[in-house]
Parts: C-alpha cells; structure tokens; sequence
C-alpha cells in the first residue's frame, strides 16, 4: 500500500487542524517528539517538543501520515510516498531500483518505529519513505 506523507517543519499540527476543519477525518493518531522513548528525544533540539514525529489519519477515505522534519521543507518536497513493505528482500530491493539515479536521503537502518526503513528520492524527484512493518508498541 502505498500512503502519502506529508512532511512540514513546525506546522504538522496546525495542518493537522487545518484539515479536520475541512474534510471527513477519521482514525487520527497523533505521536509528538516528547512522546519518543528518551534515547531518540534527547537527540532533537529544545523547542520542538511539539513538533509532530508521526501522524496518522484517514482523510476522505485515504489514509493520510503527516510529520514534522528539523530541516526545512521545500514546497515542493512536502509531499512524498510511503510504502509498507512485508519482507527484507523486498525492501532492499525496491530500495536499490530507486537509489539509481537516485539520491540515498536514509540508508536502510532499524529504527525505534520500523524493522527496516529508508528514504529515497528518485531520478524523477519523487521522495520514497520505505518501511518494512512497524514495531509493536
């Protein structure tokens, strides 16, 4: 399934409210920086403690994740393609094809969030956040 992402830098919440106030949203699940296990928060800067890690809502029908990054976001970077993937062969894969040309933007890692995940941008500008299942909470 592919999931568009989209990503701000400080205004995740505000487009968060922006959008409730629009469209039919349901299922919403907000993660904030503070809500990270202390040995990832303690990585961020003072001042972003609000700032959204992981948001997720259905929109219109569509599920829809939000963040917030501590870079600046180009408009038109702010949305990208996430993609669930359900074994490491597939993921190193897919992974490999779109770094071709491509730029590596995160190497495959294990996060706190995901068995795998990395982020490419494709030949095409096109940003692809990759993830292999989610870690259970």
């Amino acid at each position: 399934m592919i999931i568009p992402f989209l990503n701000f830098t400080g205004q995740a919440n505000e487009a968060i409210n922006f959008y409730e106030s629009i469209f039919k949203v349901e299922n919403k699940n907000v993660m904030l920086f503070k809500d990270m296990p202390a040995d990832v928060k303690s990585e961020f800067p003072a001042g972003t403690e609000n700032y959204v890690a992981h948001a997720e809502m259905t929109i219109e029908g569509t599920q829809v994740w939000i963040g917030d990054s501590l870079q600046a976001v180009a408009d038109g970077e702010k949305v990208s393609l996430s993609l669930l993937l359900s074994s490491e062969e597939e993921i190193r894969k897919v992974f490999d094809r779109l770094k071709a040309e491509g730029t590596i933007l995160m190497e495959l890692e294990p996060t706190f969030y995901s068995r795998l995940c990395g982020m490419v941008k494709d030949k095409f500008g096109i940003i692809w956040f990759l993830m292999l299942g989610m870690c259970e909470s």
